[in-house]
C-alpha cells in the first residue's frame, strides 16, 4: 500500500507518462509495436 500512496504522488496529468515525468539523464526510446486489436477474433 505504502508503494501505491508513492505513485500517486508522483502521477503527473500533464506528463506523456503514467508515472512519474522524463528527467535528465532518461533515455527514452519509440519502438515499433504491432497492435493485436485488429486480428482478435470478433463475437459480433
Amino acid at each position: 500500500m505504502k508503494l501505491v500512496k508513492r505513485n500517486q504522488k508522483l502521477h503527473n496529468p500533464d506528463s506523456p507518462l503514467l508515472i512519474g515525468e522524463v528527467k535528465d539523464g532518461d533515455v527514452v526510446k519509440e519502438v515499433n509495436e504491432p497492435s493485436y486489436i485488429d486480428t482478435q477474433t470478433r463475437l459480433f
